[in-house]
């Protein structure tokens, strides 16, 4: 008896978003994948908005090992000579694994960590946010650390992690967290001032 339509829709809007990603991946790497560079360099902003981090680094180390290839269309020379690879390449360390959403004019900042499996660590130097330089490390999913190297003014940190937890530690010393829900994740945070000069460190769990 064949299975109904109904039998094998998602319940969920989360479990539909998740069948969709895996639909896009599966399509990206089957016999019909494309061919040309630029229809891949976007597939890592897609999976880390959706928390899938080794999916996203995947893709990112995809592309990044087919820069030195022929592209396509012979007149445009290698993959790498393309810009967009390139750019969407560092966007996607700074906005993807490290998470950084700047606010320059509010002076403020959130980060948060989508390390995918394998990578312990990760440091980002002279990350510029208006007149301000930062320093940013994640270690693993639950500790980062950011210093204000230089610039005018203190800058409010959202720290975010997904999950849920009753404290986070700022500088070593546990603090009251607050949570919120964004696109159907729980994320729990805190918002530490970053003065010049100085190093603040975050730990969740």
């Amino acid at each position: 008896m064949p299975t109904s339509a109904s039998t094998l829709r998602p319940t969920s809007s989360a479990s539909r978003r998740d069948a969709y990603l895996d639909y896009i991946d599966e399509q990206a790497s089957g016999a019909d994948r494309p061919t040309n560079i630029e229809a891949l360099t976007y597939l890592p902003d897609t999976f880390f908005r959706n928390n899938r981090n080794d999916t996203a680094w995947k893709w990112m180390k995809h592309v990044y090992d087919r820069k030195d290839v022929q592209h396509v269309n012979t007149r445009q020379g290698s993959n790498g000579d393309y810009p967009e690879v390139s750019f969407t390449l560092l966007g996607q360390t700074v906005e993807g694994l490290m998470g950084v959403v700047p606010n320059a004019p509010a002076r403020a900042l959130s980060t948060q960590s989508r390390l995918p499996s394998g990578m312990d660590w990760l440091r980002i130097d002279d990350l510029r946010v208006g007149d301000s330089v930062f320093s940013l490390r994640h270690d693993g999913a639950k500790k980062s650390s950011l210093t204000l190297g230089s610039g005018s003014s203190p800058y409010t940190w959202e720290a975010r992690f997904p999950g849920t937890y009753s404290t986070i530690k700022v500088n070593g010393v546990p603090r009251p967290a607050r949570t919120k829900v964004v696109d159907g994740v729980t994320y729990t945070y805190v918002t530490p001032v970053v003065a010049p000069g100085r190093t603040i460190t975050v730990q969740a769990g």
